[in-house]
C-alpha cells in the first residue's frame, strides 16, 4: 500500500505507522538532527532561543490575536522584542548582574568604513599599495586615541585609590591589551591585585569585599563575581564612560605576559608596526563575528598576538630581508588569513616564539591528542610546558573564518586590478557624478565599525569633556 493509504489506516487502528528512518521510493532522505550531550563547559556558536525568549514571543503572538489583553508597559512592542536572544555561559558562579550588553554573536545589521576616507586611492599606484594604505588608515583609526587612553588610566587610579582605602598593601597592576595598547574601543580594562593580607583570606570572600567596596564608592552599580573559574575574577561595567573592567587578585602571569609583549613591540626590528596593525586587525575582525573569548572556544588577545609574532618570525621574505613588513601591511594581513585559514597544519605542527621563532612537532613534544588533533598548540612564552591555545575549542570555525576572509579579499583585490587599468588606459566610463570611497575599500568587506563602537567614544569624550573623573580625583582643570 502506499504510504498514504497506510497512514490512514494507522489512525483507524489497522496498521501502526511506518518508522521514520524507512523510505518511499523516490522519496530524499532529509538531514537528520544530531542530538549532543552538551555539558556545562560547552558553549556552541550558533544562536538559539532559550525558554523565556520563546515564553515572550508566544505572549505577544497572543496579545496580536486578541486572545490576552496588552498591558500598559508592552504597548509599541514590535513581535519578538524583548530580552535578546543568545546563548548563556554556563557556570556556577555566585553574581550580581553587571550589566554589561550580551550581544548575539552575528553581524550587527549595520557597519561603516569610515576610515576609507582618510586613504589617497588615487595616487595608488597598485592594489597592494592601495591595501597597504587602507590598512594604515584602519589601524589609526581603531587605535587609542589620547583621550581615551587618558580616560581608561583615570579609570585605573580611581579604582586603584578605592581598593587601597580597603586593602592598605594592596598594589593594583593593569595587564593584557591595556597595558599593550593593543586594545579595541570596547576592549577590556584587566587588573591585578597584589595583596599579602588577600593571600591569607577566603578568596571568594575577598572577591564579594573588594566588588562591594568599589560598588559603595559608586564606581559602578552591578557587577558579577566568577568565583569557580580557574583564575577567580570580578568583572564590571563602570559608570563614567561604560568602561569593562576586570579584576583578579594575586595572578602576576599576566603582568608578565605584557612585559613580554611589550618587548616583541619594541624589539622586533622593522617590524613593531606591522605586529601592532595585525593585530589589531585580526582583533577587529574576530571581535565583530564573537570569536574573540576563550570560553565561546575563540582564540583570545595572547593567543592573537603569539599568532601575529610568529607570523612575522617566520614569513620567509621577512627572514630573507627581502620585503620591507612596514611598508607591506595589506599584502601580510592578507597572507596572515591564507596562512592560519588554508595552510597551517594543526594537527601536527605547534608554534613557538621563544629565541626568534619555530615550530615543532606536537607528537615529539607529547602535544599531540588523537582525540583533539585540529587544535592549535601554542607554546606560552613565559612558561614552555602550557599551551595557551589549548582551550579554543572553537579553532576549526576560527580557521574556517580566515579562510573566508582571505578568499574573499583576493577577490576584491582582482576586482580592483581591473579597475586601476582600466583607468590608466583610459577604458572606464563613470556612471556616476561622484564615487563613493568605500567603493575601493578591499578590507571593508570583511570588517566594519559599529554603531555600538562609534556611541562608545561618543560617550567616552564626554566623561572628557565634562571632566567628571578629573574632579572625582581632585585633578585641576588645565589652564586654558
Amino acid at each position: 500500500p502506499s504510504k498514504r493509504a497506510r497512514m490512514e489506516g494507522s489512525s483507524k487502528g489497522k496498521e501502526p505507522v511506518r518508522s521514520s528512518d524507512i523510505l518511499e521510493p523516490g522519496e530524499i532522505e532529509g538531514e537528520k538532527k544530531i542530538q549532543h550531550d552538551i555539558g556545562d563547559d560547552f558553549i556552541p556558536f550558533e544562536v538559539g532561543d532559550d525558554e523565556d525568549t520563546v515564553g515572550h514571543r508566544e505572549q505577544l503572538d497572543r496579545r496580536q490575536k486578541g486572545k490576552e489583553p496588552e498591558r500598559e508597559w508592552d504597548k509599541g512592542k514590535l513581535v519578538g522584542e524583548g530580552r535578546s536572544r543568545g546563548t548563556k555561559r554556563k557556570h556556577d558562579d555566585l553574581s550580581d548582574d553587571d550589566g554589561r550588553p550580551h550581544r548575539r554573536t552575528e553581524w550587527p545589521i549595520s557597519r561603516s568604513a569610515p576610515w576609507v576616507n582618510d586613504v589617497d586611492w588615487d595616487s595608488c599606484r597598485n592594489v597592494a599599495e592601495m591595501l597597504h594604505r587602507e590598512v594604515e588608515a584602519f589601524v589609526k583609526y581603531i587605535s587609542p586615541s589620547p583621550v581615551e587612553d587618558e580616560i581608561r588610566s583615570l579609570t585605573v587610579t580611581l579604582v586603584s585609590r578605592v581598593i587601597r582605602s580597603a586593602f592598605p598593601d594592596a598594589r593594583i597592576l593593569p595587564f593584557g591589551s591595556y597595558e599593550t595598547k593593543l586594545y579595541l574601543p570596547d576592549g577590556d580594562i584587566d587588573l591585578v591585585v597584589d595583596s599579602e593580607s588577600m593571600a591569607h583570606s577566603n578568596k571568594v570572600h575577598v572577591l564579594y569585599h573588594l566588588a562591594n567596596t568599589i560598588k559603595r564608592a559608586g564606581i559602578t552599580s552591578k557587577f558579577t563575581v566568577i568565583a569557580k573559574a580557574k583564575v577567580p575574577i570580578i568583572k564590571f561595567v563602570t559608570n563614567y564612560g561604560r568602561l569593562n573592567v576586570d579584576i583578579s587578585i594575586n595572578q602576576g602571569n599576566g603582568v608578565t605576559a605584557g612585559k613580554v609583549i611589550n618587548g616583541f613591540l619594541q624589539n622586533m626590528r622593522g617590524c613593531g608596526s606591522a605586529l601592532r596593525s595585525l593585530v589589531l586587525v585580526v582583533k577587529a575582525f574576530l571581535n565583530q563575528r564573537g570569536m574573540n573569548e576563550v570560553y565561546t572556544g575563540g582564540l583570545g588577545s595572547y593567543s592573537i598576538v603569539c599568532l601575529a609574532i610568529s607570523f612575522l618570525q617566520m614569513h620567509p621574505k621577512i627572514r630573507r630581508g627581502e620585503i620591507n613588513a612596514e611598508k607591506n601591511l595589506g599584502v601580510l594581513v592578507m597572507e596572515f588569513f591564507e596562512l592560519y585559514g588554508h595552510h597551517f597544519n594543526c594537527e601536527e605542527v605547534g608554534i613557538s616564539i621563544r629565541d626568534g621563532g619555530a615550530y615543532f612537532s606536537k607528537r615529539q613534544r607529547g602535544w599531540y591528542d588523537s582525540m583533539k588533533s585540529n587544535l592549535l598548540s601554542l607554546e606560552d612564552p613565559i612558561d614552555p610546558t602550557n599551551d595557551i591555545s589549548k582551550g579554543s575549542y572553537g579553532i576549526a570555525k576560527v580557521r574556517q573564518t580566515f579562510a573566508g576572509a582571505y578568499d574573499i579579499m583576493q577577490a576584491n583585490a582582482f576586482l580592483q586590478a581591473g579597475i586601476l587599468d582600466s583607468r590608466r588606459e583610459v577604458c572606464d566610463y563613470p556612471l556616476r557624478r561622484h564615487y563613493d570611497p568605500g567603493d575601493l575599500s578591499i578590507l571593508s568587506k570583511i570588517l566594519g565599525v559599529t554603531r555600538e563602537t562609534i556611541n562608545n567614544r561618543r560617550l567616552v569624550q564626554e566623561v572628557y569633556d565634562d571632566k567628571t573623573l578629573h574632579h572625582l580625583l581632585g585633578i585641576p582643570d588645565a589652564p586654558t
